[in-house]
């Protein structure tokens, strides 16, 4: 074999390798992602907000009534139903970011002031429930809890929620805030 039929063989190798090679290079300028016209969630997280479960149970389906005197009190649940409490400590200038629960919360302030909006006031005003006093958040309604203040805020939280389920679920910002 003559070196001229065998430099031709292995120039055309080195070609075929070659071509692959930038067959296979991207070209393509690179452009922004694309969402689809999909917006991004708008979900905020919570800041300077500890919640530390103190305990859950379940309760199943219940109705209680009690009567005491001329106190009259009735609670009830057709669903299976988990009870959890919490302690939550929020700092001046933290919050809970938006969200709601899955059933009813009942709050009690122990310490400072929490201000609470609600994602469905279109004033978008504030509430400031303070310490000694108490709240109910209704399930399904969205809304954040922000301290205000100067002091940590203290509250303790009763969650009636589905059997199994969070009590807490993020919801993105409802747009009526400026915040």
């Amino acid at each position: 074999m003559s070196k001229l039929p065998r430099i031709s063989v292995i120039l055309m190798a080195v070609v075929a390798v070659a071509t692959g090679a930038l067959a296979c290079r991207d070209t393509t300028t690179p452009r922004q992602s694309s969402n689809g016209g999909i917006p991004r969630p708008s979900f905020t997280l919570a800041a300077g907000f500890t919640s530390t479960l103190i305990g859950r149970g379940n309760l199943g389906t219940f109705h209680i009534q009690s009567k005491a005197g001329d106190y009259d009190a009735e609670l009830k649940s057709h669903d299976n139903t988990d009870i959890a409490v919490a302690n939550v400590v929020v700092t001046p200038g933290g919050h809970s970011g938006w969200h709601y629960h899955p059933g009813p919360v009942l709050v009690v302030v122990k310490t400072g002031t929490i201000t609470f909006y609600m994602g469905d006031d279109p004033t978008c005003s504030p509430q400031f429930p303070p310490a000694g006093t108490t709240f109910i958040e209704n399930g399904g309604m969205v809304g954040i809890a922000r301290n205000e203040g100067t002091v940590d805020a203290t509250v303790v939280a009763t969650f009636f929620v589905p059997a199994g389920s969070p009590t807490r679920i993020d919801a993105a910002a409802p747009g009526n805030c400026a915040f």
